[in-house]
C-alpha cells in the first residue's frame, strides 16, 4: 500500500485529482475528445503532430520517436493529447503504487513528461526516484513539475539507448511501454497454424531482440538493477506472438516472476483496451513464485456471440434438434407470448435461442466450455418480470428490427484464439476446400470451408495466433464459399 496506507479507492480518488491537476481531462468518446482537441489546438500544432505520427511508424523510427514526445511536451498540447491515456494513467497509477511502499531507489526507464513519476514520488516521500527518457523536452517538463510540487525525492535525466546513470544500482526498476517500441511486429510465430506452441529457437529469438532494440534497453536497465532487485514492466505485449518473445527475453536473463502477471484494461477515448501483463520479476530465484505462461489468455464471455431475425430462428432451429433442453415461458402485453429455451450441440457448441408471439428471434451462442453463462442467462431470464423484458431483448440483441435485413448475418462469429477449441470440437467435419499458405520462414495460413452435421462452417488460422470461426445454416453456405474465394485472393501474399 501506499504511505499513509491509502485504500484502493481513495489512491483512486487521489490519482484522479492529480492528473485533473496536469490539466488532463477525461473523455468517454471520440466525438467529445476530438471536439476539445481542434478548440485547443492551432492548425500548425496539429499539423505538426499528424506529419510526426506518420513518421514514427508505431516507434520504430526513433529519431521521430523522440521528436513526436518532444512536441507532446509542448504545454498547449500536453495536457491535450495525453488525455487520450487519462484511464491508462489510472489503472497503471493503481496498479504500481502499492508495489512501490517497499523500496528504497526507484528507477523510472522511460519516464515521459513525469506524469506518474511525480505522483509515485508524491504517494512515497521516503523513496529516491530518478526517472529517464530519450526526450530532452519531456525531461525539462518533468523536471519544472517537480520542482512545483516541490518533491525533492525525484530526480530526471535524459538518455539514450543503453548509456544508463552508473551512480548506484536501484532496488526496483519501473518501465511502462518503453522496452518494446516496435509496435508492428507480432514476436515469434508458433511452428504451425494448428497450434500456439513456439519452437525453441534461440537464434530466431536473439535476432528479433536485436531487430527490435529490445536487448540494447533490457540490458541496459538489468545492468542498474541491484541483485535482489525488482523489474516491475507494463509493455504492448497482449498479443501472444509478443508477450512469449518478450517473456523469453526476461527468462532468458535469469529473471523469475515474483508474483502472476496482471493483464489490465483501460479505456482510451471510450474504447476498451486489454494490454499487458504487468510483470513484477527478479533475479532472485528464491523470490520466484510463478512460472512463465506461453498460452493463450482467455476472458470471460469471449466466445459469446448473439443473431437475430431469420438467421437466428433457423440456426435456433438446426441445434435444438437432437440435444436436451430446458425451457422458461412468459407473456409480455407487447410481445406476446415468448420462450427462452437453452441446449447443448453435440458437446461442441451451448446455446440460447429466444422466440416472441410478435416475430422476433435471438440467438446466443459460446463455446461448451462457456455453456455456464448460457446457463445463468436461463436463470436471469427466469426471474424476469414482465417490465423487465423488453429491457433484456434490447441489452441482449439490440432494438428490434424486421427478420429480412438481418440474413446476411452470420449464426456465429468469433476471432478470438478460443476459438480454434470450437473449430477442433466441431463434430462430422467435411472440408470441402482448404489451402495453406507459407512463406517459408514462420509465417503460414490456413483456411478452409466446409460442413459440420447440419452446420456450414469457414475456418481461416495463421501462425501469429489469429483465428477465425463462421458458423451458418444451409441457406448461408454460398456466402461462406464466396467468402473463401475472396480470402484465398488477398492470401497469395503469403507464398
Amino acid at each position: 500500500m501506499a504511505d499513509g496506507g491509502e485504500t484502493r479507492q481513495t489512491l483512486d480518488e487521489s490519482l484522479i485529482l492529480y492528473l485533473r491537476s496536469w490539466g488532463l481531462k477525461d473523455f468517454f468518446d471520440e466525438a467529445s475528445y476530438y471536439e476539445w482537441q481542434r478548440t485547443t489546438l492551432s492548425s500548425q500544432d496539429l499539423q505538426a503532430l499528424q506529419l510526426l505520427v506518420e513518421r514514427r511508424q508505431g516507434g520504430e523510427n526513433e529519431e521521430a520517436d523522440i521528436q513526436f514526445y518532444d512536441l507532446l511536451a509542448k504545454p498547449p498540447l500536453l495536457p491535450v493529447l495525453y488525455s487520450q491515456r487519462f484511464d491508462y494513467f489510472l489503472k497503471i497509477g493503481a496498479l504500481l503504487s502499492p508495489r512501490l511502499s517497499s523500496a528504497e531507489q526507484v528507477l523510472d526507464f522511460g519516464c515521459g513528461v513525469g506524469i506518474l513519476t511525480c505522483f509515485f514520488a508524491q504517494q512515497h516521500p521516503g523513496v529516491q526516484f530518478l526517472g529517464l527518457d530519450r526526450s530532452a523536452r519531456s525531461i525539462e517538463m518533468a523536471q519544472a513539475e517537480a520542482r512545483k510540487r516541490l518533491l525533492p525525492n525525484v530526480e530526471f535525466r535524459v538518455t539514450r539507448g543503453s548509456i544508463l546513470p552508473s551512480d548506484g544500482l536501484y532496488d526496483c526498476i519501473l518501465s511502462t511501454q518503453a522496452l518494446l517500441q516496435s509496435e508492428q511486429e507480432p514476436g515469434l510465430p508458433s511452428v504451425k497454424w494448428q497450434t500456439f506452441e513456439r519452437d525453441k529457437d534461440s537464434g530466431r529469438q536473439e535476432k528479433l531482440e536485436d531487430r527490435t532494440g529490445l536487448n540494447i534497453r533490457l540490458d541496459a536497465i538489468l545492468h542498474a538493477l541491484s541483485p535482489g532487485g525488482r523489474l516491475i514492466c507494463f509493455e504492448k505485449t497482449w498479443n501472444l506472438g509478443r508477450r512469449i518473445f518478450f517473456q523469453r527475453a526476461l527468462s532468458r536473463r535469469g529473471l523469475s516472476l515474483v508474483v502472476d502477471p496482471a493483464p489490465c484494461s483501460y479505456r482510451e477515448l471510450g474504447e476498451w483496451r486489454i494490454d499487458g501483463p504487468l510483470y513484477e520479476a527478479s533475479r532472485d530465484e528464491a523470490a520466484g513464485s510463478s512460472v512463465w505462461n506461453e498460452a493463450p489468455y482467455q476472458n470471460e464471455g469471449e466466445t459469446l456471440y448473439r443473431c437475430v431475425g431469420t438467421r437466428a430462428r433457423r440456426m435456433g432451429e438446426e441445434l435444438g434438434t437432437s440435444q436436451p433442453q430446458e425451457t422458461v415461458r412468459g407473456y409480455h402485453a407487447i410481445y406476446g407470448s415468448w420462450y427462452f429455451r437453452v441446449g447443448v450441440w453435440e458437446e461442441a457448441l451451448a446455446w440460447g435461442w429466444i422466440e416472441t408471439d410478435s416475430g422476433f428471434s435471438g440467438l446466443v451462442l459460446a463455446s461448451h466450455g462457456e455453456r455456464l453463462i448460457i446457463v445463468q442467462l436461463l436463470e436471469n431470464v427466469r426471474n424476469l418480470q414482465e417490465s423487465e423484458f423488453e429491457e433484456f431483448l434490447n441489452n441482449g440483441w439490440g432494438q428490434y428490427v424486421q427478420d429480412s435485413p438481418h440474413d446476411f448475418m452470420p449464426g456465429y462469429e468469433n476471432h478470438v484464439p478460443s476459438t480454434q477449441g470450437m473449430y477442433e470440437a466441431l463434430p462430422q467435419k467435411i472440408i470441402q476446400q482448404e489451402a495453406t499458405f507459407s512463406d517459408g520462414h514462420g509465417k503460414e495460413m490456413h483456411i478452409e470451408v466446409g460442413v459440420t452435421k447440419t452446420l456450414h462452417y469457414l475456418y481461416w488460422a495463421n501462425t501469429y495466433d489469429q483465428r477465425q470461426l463462421v458458423l451458418m445454416d444451409a441457406t448461408g453456405k454460398e456466402m461462406l464459399h464466396e467468402y473463401y474465394q475472396e480470402s484465398l485472393e488477398s492470401a497469395q501474399g503469403y507464398a
